[in-house]
């Protein structure tokens, strides 16, 4: 990890530099002060890379956060038969998924059937917003295009 804050082409610029003014350096031998440049220009360089490091690892440990939000498994229906071990990541358009108070939702959904008088979520990881949003059954005009000429909808359903 530490290694890869020097792949950058600019990075490798000032290591070269600075093995250059450290070599200059030493061939000044009168002047105390030709030590500095050198010495600057690594300390950038060290704590570019401690930097560099400290984001990677934040990085990944805010992946990993996210990756524990995303349930693995999900009650689904699909070819008319009920599937209450499908991984998540293998829905795709048109299954039905099932889901109960507390539930993750796995994908994008559109809601289709509701036991209950109320549905609401809590959208606070993904927006940012502090409270739960209500959603409805009621129908939506035209398709759902996410990104670029992919259609996609998942519906969902409560027993």
């Amino acid at each position: 990890m530490l290694l890869d804050q020097f792949d950058d082409r600019l990075v490798q610029i000032l290591v070269v530099v600075a093995a250059g003014s450290a070599i200059l350096s030493v061939m000044e031998k009168d002047d105390p002060t030709a030590w500095v440049d050198p010495v600057v220009i690594c300390l950038i360089l060290v704590s570019n890379a401690a930097v560099g490091v400290w984001q990677e690892s934040s990085a990944d440990d805010s992946l990993q956060a996210l990756k524990k939000l995303q349930p693995e498994q999900c009650c689904c229906k699909r070819d008319g038969d009920w599937n209450g071990d499908l991984p998540a990541r293998e829905l795709v358009p048109g299954d039905v998924v099932y889901l109960r108070v507390g539930d993750k939702v796995p994908a994008d959904v559109r809601l289709i059937q509701l036991k209950a008088s109320t549905f609401a979520t809590d959208e606070a990881a993904l927006t940012g917003e502090s409270m739960t949003v209500t959603k409805g059954v009621d129908a939506v005009r035209g398709s759902f295009t996410a990104s670029g000429d992919e259609e996609e909808e998942v519906s969902l359903a409560q027993r």
